[in-house]
């Protein structure tokens, strides 16, 4: 997987299209993202998109090696 960096048209294209293939499940999960703080900016476009989110989460890397570390959140979709 690569790094996603935030981008108003690219999140909002990247939340209409998931909504389509994820219909079923009502939700999807969106990263990962190198920094909690890119994840954040992310979670807060797609609220003032419309969207309902999660709260962030981190995974991946222990304690003694944090470079490994991803996050994540999950948007809903009415259903």
């Amino acid at each position: 997987m690569y790094l996603k960096t935030v981008s108003t048209l690219g999140l909002v294209a990247a939340l209409s299209l998931g909504h389509a293939a994820t219909a079923a499940a009502c939700s999807q999960r969106m990263g990962p993202f190198g920094s909690i703080y890119e994840a954040e900016s992310a979670a807060q476009l797609a609220q003032s998109a419309g969207y309902q989110t999660s709260g962030v989460w981190g995974q991946g890397g222990v304690v003694s090696d944090w470079s490994n570390r991803r996050y994540f959140f999950n948007v809903f979709y009415p259903c």
